[in-house]
């Protein structure tokens, strides 16, 4: 009895142990934009600034850092790019922060080298590797996941490997597998660059009947 009493109490305690996660959260001025590969939604936040972490593997996140600042004597929103911000997993709590960016200069200085910290609830600092996403092709923050799977493939300082091939994007219904590589777009308006951007993601059926149909409306 007591055996069975023992190895019901260890089965608890492992299970318990298993389950143990830290809460990521950020500081007031830090949106997540994506979370180990995925576009950040509901179903990644707990809440709109935290997410959980249940093991000891590299994780990335993808955020943006924005503050109304003074220029001058206006108010003018900042926002900056995308940054990349890897760090080992842990059961503890973290916090992810930017610094307080107040004035043109705060901003100006932060663009030029931004640093984001990332710390434990009791102050420990925890390493990280950050650096700007790069944004390539039309509209980039529709395509961040796509620049972000790029990015992890590429074996840059902040990516890591093992998220590349889960962050590619899926096939757009009605427009059949995406195409790779490079997409390259040009013209006068955005109407005619989203026409061009669309035309080379789709597949050659779709093309096909979209050049039918184009030549139907002349």
């Amino acid at each position: 009895m007591k055996f069975r009493f023992a190895a019901l109490a260890s089965v608890a305690l492992l299970t318990s142990t298993v389950s143990v996660a830290g809460v990521v959260t950020s500081s007031s001025n830090i949106d997540f934009l994506a979370i180990d590969g995925q576009k950040a939604s509901k179903s990644l936040l707990k809440e709109k600034r935290s997410f959980n972490v249940s093991d000891t593997l590299p994780h990335q996140v993808v955020v943006r850092v924005a503050e109304i600042i003074r220029v001058g004597s206006d108010r003018s929103l900042y926002e900056s790019d995308p940054i990349v911000v890897t760090f080992q997993g842990t059961t503890d709590d973290l916090i992810i922060s930017a610094p307080r960016l107040e004035t043109e200069r705060d901003a100006n200085a932060f663009k030029k080298s931004p640093i984001i910290t990332v710390k434990t609830v009791s102050g420990v600092e925890i390493s990280t590797k950050q650096e700007y996403l790069k944004q390539e092709g039309f509209l980039p923050g529709v395509n961040l996941i796509e620049n972000l799977s790029e990015y992890n493939a590429s074996g840059a300082p902040a990516a890591v490997a093992r998220l590349a091939s889960s962050t590619m994007p899926a096939a757009i219904p009605g427009f059949g597998k995406a195409q790779k590589g490079k997409i390259t777009v040009q013209g006068e308006n955005v109407a005619e660059q989203m026409l061009q951007y669309w035309y080379q993601q789709a597949d050659k059926d779709t093309q096909q009947r979209f050049l039918s149909w184009a030549k139907g409306q002349k």
